[in-house]
């Protein structure tokens, strides 16, 4: 019996071990949003690259956080900083609404897809004011990023952001 409570700890080890390796490999959200560091452009609906830039990433913080700043140097920059908290991948969008959603970053069974899910909020009255409450990212190749946001107001979703980016070396 001894032998085989060590047996059934010694698999518990290994299968902890296993999930935390797992979470940091490579389908990471958190690794995956570092490797996107650079000039981001939009992609037209012709599919044409254009010179509008959509976002700039940057790893920051010894390599603990990411900056991306969206929409630079207009009315509408906004920045989303993106980090670990122990096993979640997270990222606080701040907003130029002026709130500020955290939403947490999963991995899903779709290769190259990762989902934004709603984690809380800061500055805000009522959950029924508008925010952005969720995403997507999906990643066409190291150089292509397509993204959806979706904003929530009065216990509904209003619409669907899309935005197609090409990054430029």
């Amino acid at each position: 019996m001894q032998h085989f409570s060590r047996l059934l700890r010694l698999c518990f080890a290994a299968t902890v071990a296993l999930g935390a390796l797992t979470a940091q490999g490579a389908d990471d959200p958190f690794q995956r949003i570092k490797k996107l560091e650079g000039t981001w452009f939009a992609v037209d609906a012709r599919g044409q690259v254009t010179n509008q830039i959509v976002s700039i990433f940057r790893v920051t913080a010894n390599g603990h956080s990411v900056e991306e700043i969206m929409f630079p140097g207009s009315d509408n920059e906004m920045i989303n900083m993106y980090f670990r908290d122990v096993d979640d991948v997270l990222m606080t969008h701040y907003c130029a609404g002026g709130n500020q959603p955290t939403l947490r970053l999963v991995a899903t069974p779709k290769p190259g897809v990762v989902q934004l899910e709603y984690a809380n909020i800061s500055n805000m009255i009522s959950m029924n004011d508008e925010h952005m409450h969720e995403g997507q990212y999906q990643w066409v190749d190291e150089d292509h990023l397509k993204t959806e946001w979706r904003s929530f107001k009065d216990g509904r979703y209003l619409s669907t952001s899309r935005f197609e980016m090409v990054r430029r070396k």
